[in-house]
């Protein structure tokens, strides 16, 4: 039992210290219907993923287009599993504008969605005050944060224009708890992968919101 409140306790604890914010780039000047075909660009494409395993990167993924399809899209798909009706239509490098222009008429999609990861910052998740730290010093709390920030952008396939440009930030704070010695200790059960998740989830649902018709 004490140890089933321990738990429920330190989740609450690490639910209450996370935050996320949504900054604004570029506001959505597009009608976004839920029949539009939407076209995720592979995350792997940006370097700032490379911070995350192949595995998480691929969950980040199934993670997007399953947040697109619960808000009620019908036609989402990520690019590398549409490789053959790419090669097919002749698309081979998005680069080439005569080449990216066939998207939408060869393949009915007339949106990329392109999510690429700016700056993280990770903490050692455990810090200390002594009782005299905390009594006569009284330092601030350690910077014990965990952040990730995420750009999320719609892309017009016919003219590689963006459409809608979002940043999104999300901080999972530190919280402390005295000790029976009169000490502090802080603590933050958070992780990057864990921002980043949050940040992405955020970050779709309001790129859907601000782009509904």
């Amino acid at each position: 039992m004490k140890k089933g409140i321990l738990l429920l306790f330190i989740l609450t604890a690490f639910t209450a210290c996370t935050s996320t914010k949504v900054y604004t780039r570029i506001k959505c000047h597009v009608c976004l219907g839920k029949t539009d075909g939407v076209l995720l660009l592979p995350l792997p494409w940006d370097a700032g993923f490379s911070k995350l395993s192949p595995g998480e990167q691929n969950s980040l993924e199934t993670q997007i287009l399953s947040i697109l399809r619960d808000q009620g899209f019908t036609k989402v798909e990520l690019y590398d599993r549409l490789e053959y009706e790419l090669f097919s239509a002749g698309i081979k490098d998005l680069n080439d504008p005569t080449q990216r222009v066939k998207v939408n008429p060869s393949l009915d999609y007339p949106y990329f969605l392109g999510i690429t990861l700016g700056e993280t910052r990770d903490s050692d998740g455990w810090d200390y005050r002594t009782e005299q730290e905390v009594y006569d010093m009284n330092p601030p709390a350690p910077d014990l944060e965990i952040s990730a920030t995420l750009r999320v952008a719609l892309i017009e396939t016919s003219t590689g224009n963006i459409v809608s440009d979002n940043a999104i930030v999300t901080e999972i704070n530190s919280w402390g708890t005295p000790d029976k010695d009169g000490g502090e200790n802080y603590w933050n059960f958070g992780s990057v992968s864990q921002a980043i998740r949050k940040a992405t989830s955020k970050g779709v649902e309001f790129m859907v919101k601000d782009c509904g018709c």
